[in-house]
């Protein structure tokens, strides 16, 4: 908390007056599972952003993105969308929802950025910044909105202001994370429940998992993984117009789609839609295992949606494939995948103790290969977004 006051301080000659911190959401399985509707399993982890804020006398609102050294600047009088403004338009586009609800923003605004999260994909960066700023005013001038409400505003404000789709889940996950529990969601419902994680502490489970950033520039994946998720998006849109039967995708079965008995699709988009079922049907499985604490099982339902996705999109760098062939060459890591946190190219694996020793041995390899020095953390689920007043 320290690093962003001072930061608010210098910039602003003043103290913010509260801080609002939103961890990243970690999705362990079912990336693609938003496709079909199916099913998936996220928390929340280290990565976080952090917004403080504090009142102004004119209605302007000035912004200080501490990470990257950034500086924008609007009136409040005149919030347009504007392509240059870049991500200074996510919180353009909550100030006016609000406003449109009948909130009333007294005074301009004072607004500091800072964390990890900052360097994220555009659908993880915009949530973060939309969660945390409507935790922060509604704070700050007391709108009294819940935590659904809250979804709504942050949903429908990077909707129609920026044309940004994001995941309700991250929404959720944002907002209704608990500390040592992972979420477990049925995305045709949108119901979901926690589940203990029981894969955090070496001392008192026989395996843990860690995340593993290769440290590779972000922009070796992003286009690769962004436009192979609309593709799969394009790819079960026109899937489900050639089910006659209103079959929900999810429950299609792969005998049928792989036998051709559904007509109008390409092969491309047959292969494509089949990893995107297949995931969310390892999902199902991967969560029994979490929830019996089963590492082997849990690791090699991870292991299977690497390989489908690998071979099916093709989107590993490689780095990323490095890291993974010498994980499973180490017979005490249960297996790994690529983890969505938005920090493109991290890796989950489930292991043991002396596997993470064996494999820890191994980076000085990879960094004398690529150059980069990976950075690794024991996956710990966090809690949810919160707000903490600063004393003046």
């Amino acid at each position: 908390m320290d690093k962003i006051i001072n930061c608010h301080r210098e910039y602003f000659d003043k103290t913010p007056e509260l801080i609002s911190e939103v961890p990243g959401v970690c999705t362990l399985m079912g990336a693609f599972s938003d496709f079909c509707k199916g099913y998936c399993i996220t928390g929340t982890g280290a990565l976080a952003l952090r917004v403080a804020v504090s009142r102004r006398d004119e209605a302007v609102v000035s912004l200080y993105d501490a990470t990257r050294n950034e500086k924008k600047q609007f009136s409040i009088n005149a919030l347009k969308f504007k392509k240059e403004d870049k991500w200074a338009n996510y919180i353009k586009g909550v100030l006016s929802l609000l406003i449109s609800d009948g909130h009333r923003i007294p005074c301009g605004l004072n607004i500091t950025l800072k964390g990890a999260l900052l360097y994220c994909d555009e659908l993880t960066l915009s949530s973060a910044l939309s969660i945390g700023l409507i935790n922060a005013l509604n704070e700050l001038f007391s709108f009294k909105l819940d935590k659904n409400s809250i979804i709504r505003i942050s949903h429908q404000a990077l909707n129609q202001y920026s044309n940004i789709h994001p995941r309700v889940r991250d929404l959720i996950t944002m907002l209704y994370a608990e500390e040592g529990k992972v979420i477990y969601f049925d995305l045709t419902s949108m119901n979901y429940r926690l589940i203990d994680y029981n894969f955090s502490d070496f001392d008192k489970n026989e395996a843990c998992g860690i995340i593993v950033d290769p440290q590779i520039p972000p922009q070796i994946l992003r286009n690769d993984i962004e436009e192979t998720r609309q593709d799969a998006h394009d790819c079960c849109v026109n899937l489900a117009k050639c089910i006659t039967d209103g079959t929900p995708i999810r429950d299609i079965s792969i005998r049928e789609l792989k036998s051709h008995v559904i007509t109008g699709i390409t092969e491309h988009e047959r292969r494509t839609s089949e990893h995107v079922i297949l995931e969310s049907i390892k999902v199902q499985r991967g969560v029994s295992n979490l929830e019996r604490g089963y590492a082997q099982g849990f690791g090699r339902a991870l292991s299977d949606v690497y390989i489908s996705m690998r071979d099916t999109f093709n989107i590993v760098c490689p780095e990323v494939d490095w890291l993974m062939k010498r994980a499973g060459e180490i017979r005490e890591v249960y297996g790994g995948s690529l983890v969505s946190n938005g920090a493109l190219g991290s890796i989950y694996l489930i292991l043991t103790k002396s596997a993470l020793e064996e494999y820890t041995q191994k980076f000085s390899d990879y960094e004398m290969i690529f150059g980069f020095k990976p950075e690794m953390r024991t996956f710990i689920p966090h809690g949810p977004a919160t707000v903490v007043k600063v004393e003046q």
